[in-house]
């Protein structure tokens, strides 16, 4: 049964997995500190599978980003994406934050167009190398 928890009960190890699973590094150890101090995370499991995994860093007033949105390659086109979208979406509506930004790969542009987001510059600098 297919389910969406909001700072569910995850393990790091099921995020590496997924993360591994659509060819990211796993990132295990950044991941449990990063666990701690997210403002929110969302959950999809298909009964105790983590299968869909969503974060968002805010100061929950002024600014949110979205990040590391994955879902397994075996349940992608199943709505799953868009549904962790929606609901953290919705959330951030709901708390007031003012605005949303997302970094993602030129290819998922149609995707996140759909949600109301619009391209901006932005830069990205990598200070460390992560398994």
């Amino acid at each position: 049964m297919i389910r969406f928890e909001i700072k569910g009960n995850v393990q790091p190890e099921q995020i590496a997995e997924l993360r591994k699973s659509v060819g990211w590094n796993g990132m295990e150890v950044s991941l449990r500190k990063s666990l701690a101090n997210s403002y929110f995370y969302i959950c999809c499991f298909d009964d105790d599978k983590l299968i869909g995994y969503l974060d968002v860093v805010s100061n929950g007033v002024t600014d949110a980003y979205i990040q590391d949105v994955t879902v397994n390659p075996a349940y992608q086109g199943k709505g799953i994406g868009t549904k962790l979208m929606n609901t953290a979406i919705d959330k951030l509506k709901h708390d007031g934050v003012y605005a949303i930004s997302v970094l993602f790969e030129e290819k998922l542009l149609t995707f996140y167009k759909k949600f109301g987001f619009y391209i901006m510059m932005a830069g990205q600098m990598n200070t460390r190398e992560e398994d």
